[in-house]
């Protein structure tokens, strides 16, 4: 199982694992959760911010998407959606083989999802990414994505679909969110490190409410 899965730092072999037991300098020196899951709709940076978080803590990075394809974990190709059909009962059953394999190294694993892949266990928290729906249909029409596709993920983001999904399957105190609008890379990494070393879990005041800001209907509008 340990040999069908990567165990290199990303972007990154030199690094240790033990540099990611502590908040790096300038931030509260606490013991970092073991598992932290990168979660949100495709597009709002979950790859990178996966990385780099990876790279500041020594953790090993983790994509479902790489897992899905290295060990041929799907069902097929849907072309319509230009994505893989998720085989979840083997991703499930992979995941929590690798997570308590490597439990100790410590893990960012970034998703789009976690309902029915992943389970509540010890020391694994999720930090939902965020970003503004205009922001996001502009980096996804840069990839060239469908109309259709668009708006299906910018709505998802609209909706909270990947926070609800989230607080769903772990429940307040192991969830947390980030706005990343506007915000590099390395300030965000900054900031999840700082937000989860406080411990305090996920609170409806940290909520980004794009349902404040846009109409979804006349937003549909603009994109399809």
């Amino acid at each position: 199982m340990a040999d069908s899965m990567p165990d290199s730092r990303s972007g990154d072999p030199g690094s240790k694992a033990s540099v990611g037991r502590r908040v790096p300098a300038g931030a509260p020196e606490q013991t970092l959760a073991k598992i932290i899951i990168v979660i949100g709709t495709p597009g709002v940076g979950k790859t990178v911010i996966g990385k780099l978080l990876a790279k500041k803590t020594g953790f090993t990075f983790l994509s479902l998407g790489d897992i899905v394809r290295r060990n041929r974990l799907h069902k097929g190709f849907d072309r319509r959606a230009g994505s893989y059909i998720i085989n979840e009962r083997a991703v499930e059953k992979t995941l929590q083989e690798y997570f308590e394999d490597h439990r100790e190294k410590g893990i960012v694993f970034e998703t789009h999802f976690v309902s029915s892949i992943i389970h509540k266990t010890r020391g694994l928290v999720a930090v939902v990414l965020r970003l503004d729906p205009v922001v996001l249909a502009t980096r996804l029409g840069a990839r060239n994505w469908p109309k259709r596709k668009i708006w299906e993920n910018v709505e998802a983001e609209i909706i909270d679909l990947s926070l609800y999904d989230a607080l769903q399957v772990l429940g307040k105190a192991r969830v947390y969110e980030i706005n990343a609008t506007g915000k590099s890379p390395g300030n965000i990494v900054r900031e999840v490190l700082k937000t989860l070393s406080k411990k305090e879990g996920w609170s409806v005041n940290s909520t980004s409410n794009w349902l404040e800001k846009y109409d979804p209907f006349l937003l549909s509008k603009r994109i399809l």
